[in-house]
């Protein structure tokens, strides 16, 4: 029932806000017991309201139930190196987040590096906005840390 009350929370508070992007997008991997999982993208939302650079990714799931997933995806840098992937990866372990290096636009080559936190719940929707916010925060100071002390 949670999953019904979650889509229906989405499509009226989230995808009326939102600017769904347009194009086809490469699937997902995550690695289940062992074994390689393709998730499929059905749908990229811009949560352009009071979110900037965060994303609602919704994959079609490999299992049959639930039938859809849905991802709140938070841009940390617009092009990705193996040196952030380090950097952010303390963090993302810490608080069970999945890093993945994307191209969020089809169109353009560069690649990014976004967080994602899955959303199964309501409740898990506001609590993701702010851990996704509070990692970009943390993430930015490290690099601005970095800098300084090359300067």
């Amino acid at each position: 029932m949670s999953q019904r009350e979650l889509k229906v929370f989405l499509q009226n508070q989230v995808f009326k806000k939102s600017t769904k992007l347009k194009g086809k997008f490469a699937p997902f991997s995550e690695i289940i017991d062992n074994e390689l999982r393709v998730l499929k993208i059905r749908d990229i939302y811009y949560l352009s309201e009071n979110l900037k650079n965060f994303y609602l990714v919704i994959v079609k799931n490999y299992s049959k139930h639930p039938k859809e997933r849905y991802f709140l995806a938070a841009l940390l840098a617009s092009q990705s190196s193996d040196l952030l992937v380090i950097l952010a990866n303390k963090f993302a372990q810490k608080h069970t987040l999945k890093l993945v290096q994307y191209a969020i636009n089809p169109k353009q080559l560069r690649i990014s590096l976004i967080s994602l936190k899955e959303i199964e719940k309501i409740e898990d929707y506001s609590f993701s906005v702010e851990l996704l916010k509070e990692f970009r925060t943390t993430f930015r100071n490290i690099l601005g840390k970095i800098k300084n002390t090359l300067e």
